[in-house]
């Protein structure tokens, strides 16, 4: 069966506008997800974290790695006023200008965190927390991956209560295993 060259010309747009709704769409799905958060509070001290906060702790600590992610991703800042405070919002600023600055982004897909808790203020106030997540990284100048690579890294966490919500206030990279570079 011959097409006419207009139905061909139809057909090609259909397709593409098809393949262009459908990549927004899973990129949306994708930006909209939230990292998984396990969270241990067996060692917490010197008072003991309620099923209450557990959850607080970890839909809080989910929601900042999503607004983290979104951030780095697009270099805007925007969202991390809702889940940052204090020295980790200052960090993360200032990571986004030097982004900018230099023309690059990073693209993180998060595979999950492990939390344990260590500490957890007589008030209720604050919880120190050491986060192993695993991350897939990728550098990005302009449209062009300069680096990547999987790692399992180890944070520091400090999250403080504010308003209705837990905040990142500390957010500290310790040491890094790769698990594989491309």
């Amino acid at each position: 069966m011959k097409t006419s060259p207009r139905r061909a010309v139809n057909i090609a747009i259909a397709l593409t506008m098809f393949a262009v709704s459908t990549l927004v769409f899973l990129e949306r799905t994708h930006a909209d997800s939230k990292p998984s958060v396990q969270l241990s509070v067996d060692q917490a001290t010197p008072r003991e974290v309620d099923d209450t906060v557990q959850q607080a702790i970890m839909r809080d600590y989910a929601s900042a790695w999503q607004a983290l992610v979104s951030a780095l991703n697009n270099n805007n800042a925007g969202a991390l006023s809702d889940n940052f405070v204090g020295f980790a919002q200052d960090n993360l600023l200032h990571r986004i200008q030097d982004q900018q600055q230099a023309g690059l982004k990073t693209r993180i897909v998060d595979r999950g965190h492990k939390l344990e808790a260590l500490f957890y203020s007589t008030d209720g106030a604050a919880i120190e927390l050491r986060d192993t997540a695993t991350l897939d990284a990728e550098i990005l100048e302009g449209n062009t991956v300069i680096h990547s690579d999987r790692a399992q890294v180890r944070f520091y966490v400090v999250m403080t209560g504010a308003e209705d919500r837990w905040k990142v206030r500390v957010l500290g990279a310790g040491e890094a295993d790769v698990l594989q570079s491309r």
